[in-house]
């Protein structure tokens, strides 16, 4: 232990470390920062409530506030802690984040090297190159943090000579990263807005619901007032369905006058009636389970599909693991076999002609008959014109 002399008047006490270099805390802890005396001057916290411990990242010795003014204000003072030879300046002085400065100390190395190593997976041709990436990284910041002196200043070399040769490139991912930054808060208060109006919207509704509950009450009120026949009940039902007749009719005509008096015309709408798919015979019942498949039954319906089958060609492969193993199924052959065997039963050739040749007939007669109905229209159109029984056309010519 030795005492000296600050510049500014006060005396520092310090314990000497034959290992140097690490801090040393109150009690015996060390690379933490003390709870109440400073290692400097000793004063404690009890006394000074509004003491604050600091650490310059040249070293990590932690002091109090006061020590930092009063060593460091006239200009680069080597660190007071024993042992340390770094020369530190009053600017590089913060407060640390964690109690343990090794955590502290670790941090920081792996922002000054992730600011250097700061590609992202799409630079990257393949999954493989980027892993390796992340690997070298990973090995040089655990140099710089649990290395020796020479894998420390090795790994220091390194870092130093890829920021100098790959400065455009880092420069250009910072750029990238400041505006996917701003992206991405962009992003949350876009979120953070629309959650926001749409909190107001449900307090707006609430409100709104609320107050509409109070005039129907208010409402039934002055009818049992009035002696309305029946209950409380039955007059707010007879309210609300009212109030509900009414929102109804206002919404219709309100839509109506949109499409007819606002100038809007659309033509070639169906006409709102059933879907031309619609059949009375085959109406869904929504009562039942949805059903995918339309209720189509994958099950053969002229065939009994049985386990095992009199087949001597496939004894081996029954029994065989040199055809079981690979995944030949018996019972899969015996499917596709039966039916292969059925596929065709239910086919007729000569009532699927006979259906044809009709539907062929049928779709003549129909355009015929369109055919008559139109030359009769026209040739009373053209008697409505005039005695004459030509029909009038225009000259184009003329």
């Amino acid at each position: 232990m030795t005492s000296r002399r600050l510049p500014g008047g006060g005396v520092s006490t310090t314990v000497f470390r034959p290992s140097g270099g690490t801090p040393a805390g109150v009690g015996g802890k060390r690379n933490e920062v003390p709870d109440e005396l400073c290692p400097i001057c000793k004063r404690s916290k009890y006394l000074n409530p509004d003491m604050e411990f600091q650490i310059n990242p040249e070293c990590y010795h932690p002091m109090c506030s006061n020590c930092v003014v009063n060593i460091f204000k006239s200009g680069p003072t080597q660190c007071p802690h024993a042992g340390c030879n770094k020369t530190l300046r009053q600017r590089g002085f913060r407060t640390p984040w964690y109690k343990d400065l090794e955590v502290e100390r670790e941090v920081d190395i792996r922002k000054r090297v992730n600011a250097v190593f700061n590609m992202v997976q799409d630079d990257f041709e393949t999954l493989r190159d980027w892993n390796d990436y992340l690997q070298n990284v990973e090995d040089l910041t655990f140099n710089l943090i649990q290395g020796d002196e020479a894998e420390r200043a090795k790994a220091e070399t390194e870092l130093a000579a890829y920021e100098k040769k790959h400065r455009e490139e880092i420069e250009l991912n910072k750029k990238k990263g400041k505006e996917a930054e701003q992206l991405r808060k962009k992003r949350d208060a876009d979120a953070a807005e629309a959650s926001r109006l749409r909190r107001l919207e449900e307090r707006d509704e609430e409100l709104r619901a609320k107050a509409e509950e109070a005039k129907i009450g208010d409402e039934v009120m002055e009818a049992l007032a009035r002696g309305e026949p029946g209950t409380a009940a039955e007059i707010q039902a007879r309210i609300v369905a009212r109030k509900k007749a009414q929102v109804a009719k206002i919404s219709g005509s309100h839509y109506a006058s949109l499409l007819d008096g606002g100038g809007l015309s659309i033509r070639g709408l169906k006409a709102k009636g059933r879907k031309p798919y619609d059949d009375d015979e085959d109406d869904e019942d929504e009562s039942k389970p949805y059903d995918p498949f339309g209720g189509l039954r994958a099950e053969p319906a002229r065939y009994v599909l049985h386990d095992s089958y009199e087949f001597p060609h496939l004894d081996d492969a029954r029994h065989n693991d040199n055809h079981r193993v690979p995944g030949y199924s018996v019972h899969e052959f015996y499917a596709r076999a039966m039916f292969e065997a059925f596929a065709g039963l239910g086919v007729n050739i000569g009532d699927e002609k006979a259906n044809d040749l009709r539907a062929l007939g049928t779709a003549g007669a129909e355009a015929a008959a369109q055919s008559n109905e139109t030359l009769e229209t026209a040739m009373k159109a053209a008697g409505s014109n005039g005695s004459s029984n030509r029909m009038q056309v225009d000259d184009v010519f003329g």
